[in-house]
């Protein structure tokens, strides 16, 4: 009598591998994810070069701040005059915005001009007068962006040059909050003036670009 035994079956199929359902779905999926990431990944780099081009723009606007804030503050050309029949000395302001300084000046417009007296431990009975200038120029084609230039000068010397601010839209204006205009003298001196500018970024991504007003108070009284 004879055994049958089972014969092994040669060839089985092999179950690795995606069925086409599977593959049409991770594709899918990934389109969700991929679609998803890439909306966050442009949303960080859009923002990240809008802020780039504000830093950029405040930058000037900080610098100038620094300049103007502490120049209106020590405005104040006082009279030397002395007067023997006075029952009170007194040495009252003058005008101190607005002059013609004695220096030269760079090529451009001047938007202000401040003065104070200085008076030198040397010399105290014949003080300098000393004078800064803000001066605009703009760059060539007619149209292009405008620079900001702080000149400071001693009497007919010029003590030191500086560009404050660089690629303005247009030429900063000076006002004089709460006074008639910006040149009176004695108690009609302005007690605060300001400078208002526009800045632009260079690479063009901030086409509006940031307007600042810098705000400066004078001290002496």
């Amino acid at each position: 009598m004879h055994q049958l035994t089972p014969t092994p079956t040669s060839g089985r199929r092999d179950d690795a591998g995606f069925t086409l359902i599977e593959l049409v779905v991770t594709v899918a999926i990934l389109g969700i994810v991929v679609t998803a990431l890439a909306g966050v990944v442009l949303s960080y780099l859009r923002t990240t070069v809008d802020t780039n081009a504000r830093l950029t723009e405040s930058h000037d606007v900080q610098f100038a701040a620094a300049y103007w804030q502490r120049d209106v503050a020590s405005i104040g050309v006082r009279s030397t005059t002395y007067d023997p029949d006075e029952t009170v000395h007194s040495y009252p302001l003058l005008s101190s915005v607005g002059l013609a300084p004695a220096c030269s000046l760079p090529a451009g417009t001047p938007v202000a001009t401040l003065a104070w007296t200085q008076y030198a431990v040397t010399d105290p009975d014949h003080p300098a007068t000393v004078t800064v200038s803000y001066v605009a120029d703009q760059a060539q084609p007619p149209g292009g962006t405008w620079t900001l230039t702080r000149v400071r000068c001693t009497g007919a010397q010029v003590d030191n040059t500086v560009k404050v601010a660089d690629n303005l839209t247009g030429l900063p204006t000076l006002a004089c909050p709460g006074a008639g205009d910006c040149t009176g003298g004695g108690t009609s001196v302005p007690a605060v003036l300001t400078l208002t500018l526009t800045s632009s970024d260079p690479d063009g991504h901030d086409t509006a670009g940031y307007t600042a007003t810098l705000t400066g108070e004078r001290r002496q009284s």
